[in-house]
């Protein structure tokens, strides 16, 4: 494809590190995965070309990249399909919201975010089973959202943020419950506000949620 035609796919932010660098990603169509700088921080980006549309195998491809690249460092996910126009607009955000994504890096420095998700029986109340599930989990953060199925069930889904380290303690704990555990992954749910809705909108109200912390979705 002609350069013109081409922009910037950004899926991560993240320290410069070298391992984080040259980590062995595997993208589409041969792609090469390169790196955006600004002073200490860098954007992970891969051209694609313009009007080209979401596919499950660019949700594939951008959940394998965030994979590697968080078993090598602390990373901050862009919301899936977020694309630039030139490397310059890539540096003003890095440049614009330095303050803020040095700040979420070092609050989620060694940090994974791990699912859950159960049906509520009928009658009973998400919020407080939402709860309950905290008591057990013990995680440094946790948000929730309630959603329905096609039969009309309640669905409870839970992300927690905890100690990377601590995964297969926090697994553990989680044994006697009957909720689906998945993780560790990214920090997704726990990212600045500004990061977990698409960048060129950056300015507009995000969408509201239900619970005591609602999760971006």
């Amino acid at each position: 494809p002609e350069t013109e035609s081409l922009m910037l796919y950004c899926l991560f932010i993240a320290r410069a590190r070298p391992e984080i660098e040259t980590a062995p990603y595997r993208t589409l169509g041969g792609w090469p995965l390169t790196f955006v700088r600004s002073q200490d921080l860098v954007a992970a980006v891969r051209p694609s070309p313009a009007g080209s549309r979401s596919s499950p195998e660019l949700m594939l491809e951008y959940n394998s990249v965030l994979s590697a690249a968080s078993r090598h460092g602390t990373v901050l996910p862009l919301r899936f399909g977020t694309r630039f126009r030139d490397e310059a607009a890539i540096v003003r955000l890095l440049e614009h919201r330095r303050a803020e994504l040095v700040a979420a890096l070092e609050r989620l420095e060694g940090k994974a975010e791990m699912g859950l998700r159960t049906r509520v029986p009928a009658g009973e109340d998400p919020q407080r089973r939402a709860v309950e599930i905290d008591s057990v989990a013990r995680p440094l953060e946790s948000r929730f959202d309630v959603r329905w199925s096609p039969q009309g069930e309640t669905i409870l889904e839970v992300v927690h943020l905890i100690e990377r380290p601590e995964a297969p303690t926090y697994r553990q704990r989680l044994e006697s419950t009957s909720v689906e555990v998945t993780g560790p992954r990214p920090p997704y749910h726990f990212l600045p506000q500004f990061l977990r809705v698409p960048v060129k909108a950056e300015r507009r109200p995000g969408r509201g949620g239900r619970g005591r912390s609602a999760a971006a979705g």
